[in-house]
């Protein structure tokens, strides 16, 4: 009974382990031969905290690693819990407030059912994620791959420099506001700034450097779009809109539908408070984000946003960059 008690002290992988060294007490303790019932692995509070847990938009493969399972496990409990006829909140109606904000945000954003209850619980509605998810594959708003793989070939066919979107964003009040502009054919940061007030003066130090970037290449920005608040305020209260165009920048435009842009870039930022403080310059985070692998599904191939960059200006006849520049 001792040991019986203690083993339900221990995490549910340490449970399994103890258990069979018990039954097998001449093998090594972590040596797992053959079929076993997993259901000793897992408590029934174990299995709660999984399926609440994905419900209020945790990944699967995170609470596979949490309770060291497979990822197909979680999934067959998720399963057990859905045929169990449990009433949950996942299978209740959204009210036709909630139903009409979720089709607001996919037609005005195009963003997925994680990014919309995320939104949603940040502006403290109490929809899980399943509900968000289930409302969205009845109305056809979550895409099969194939299309998927049609709208990403047709993202990578834009041109290049001809919309760019400037953003910005703090980690927390302790941290600089990053000001950022991003090439969003290609997702590449273009130019980012870091400073504690966001000024005029910052508004030109990352114009310059875009007009640097044009200079290299010999192109132009064909459209830049402005994060309403305080940098379509500069915009409009200083010169920044000629200043703008004697570095190449050929039209600026205000957002004018609220955080549409700072959805757009929220992978980013997400990247950015996760990592940014890894590195020792805003440079070399560019650096990293710019080289980092991403798929082209367009040419079925592992690519990075320079390479897609750096192809479109050999193809187009402008200088190429450096590879591996930032």
């Amino acid at each position: 009974m001792a040991v019986n008690s203690r083993h339900h002290a221990y995490r549910a992988s340490y449970r399994l382990r103890a258990q069979i060294h018990i039954a097998y007490p001449a093998k090594n303790q972590y040596e797992i031969k053959g079929t076993y019932n997993l259901d000793i692995m897992l408590s029934g509070d174990d299995k709660r905290f999984i399926v609440k847990s994905v419900e209020n938009g945790y990944k699967v493969s995170d609470l596979a690693k949490m309770f060291n399972v497979t990822p197909r496990r979680v999934q067959q409990i998720l399963k057990e819990d859905l045929n169990g006829g449990s009433d949950r909140k996942k299978f209740a109606s959204l009210t036709a407030e909630e139903a009409r904000e979720i089709e607001d945000l996919w037609v005005n954003y195009k963003i997925g059912s994680r990014t919309i209850y995320y939104l949603m619980k940040s502006k403290g509605k109490n929809v899980s994620y399943y509900q968000i998810y289930n409302f969205m594959r009845n109305k056809n708003m979550i895409k099969s791959k194939a299309i998927q793989s049609s709208g990403q070939r047709n993202k990578y066919e834009d041109r290049p420099l001809s919309t760019i979107y400037v953003d910005y964003h703090q980690s927390n009040m302790e941290s600089p506001y990053a000001v950022v502009c991003v090439d969003m054919a290609t997702k590449k940061i273009l130019s980012m700034v870091e400073s504690r007030k966001i000024t005029k003066e910052i508004m030109q130090k990352l114009a310059d450097s875009m007009g640097q970037f044009i200079v290299s290449t010999n192109m132009t920005v064909q459209h830049m779009h402005l994060r309403s608040g305080v940098l379509s305020i500069l915009y409009g209260a200083t010169d920044l809109k000629y200043y703008m165009k004697r570095k190449g920048i050929e039209e600026v435009t205000p957002d004018k539908h609220g955080n549409r842009i700072h959805l757009a870039l929220s992978r980013l930022w997400q990247n950015y408070d996760r990592f940014r403080w890894t590195f020792e310059s805003p440079e070399a985070f560019i650096y990293w984000y710019n080289n980092r692998p991403i798929v082209d599904k367009s040419q079925n191939r592992v690519t990075t946003p320079n390479e897609i960059m750096d192809r479109f200006l050999v193809e187009h006849g402008n200088i190429p960059m450096a590879s591996g520049s930032s």
